[in-house]
């Protein structure tokens, strides 16, 4: 965007310039082409700013699709992961083949909670 300003600012410039010699061209006949040239070059210029205005337009459209594709493209793919788990096991290496990681290794046991049982004598200090 900085730089879509600072070319629109040029465009400003150039418009300036053009527009104050004009009405002294009566005694600078020998800018007349290049006044010529500037106006040439301003509409060229404001022509291919409005381009580039409609080409980023698109761009964001495009990339808003893309990452609409993106987001259902997992969920089917975690959706497909999920079922090839259940089929295979969690574990299985045949997972692997699709793509999907096995889950390896088991946590181990789980420990009961300990709980402070009130009904339990605790050692008196003396």
């Amino acid at each position: 965007m900085r730089r879509a300003r600072a070319f629109a600012n040029k465009i400003t410039e150039w418009e300036l310039i053009s527009a104050n010699i004009k009405p002294h061209l009566a005694d600078m006949p020998f800018l007349q082409g290049l006044v010529d040239e500037l106006d040439a070059l301003i509409a060229q210029a404001k022509g291919l700013d409005r381009e580039q205005e409609l080409a980023r337009g698109r761009l964001q459209d495009v990339v808003h699709k893309r990452q609409e594709i993106e987001k259902q493209g997992e969920r089917l793919r975690g959706r497909a992961a999920s079922h090839l788990k259940g089929s295979f096991g969690f574990g299985s290496d045949n997972l692997v083949q699709f793509g999907v990681r096995p889950t390896k290794g088991t946590r181990g046991p789980r420990k009961a909670k300990a709980t402070a049982n009130p009904a339990t004598p605790t050692p008196a200090a003396k």
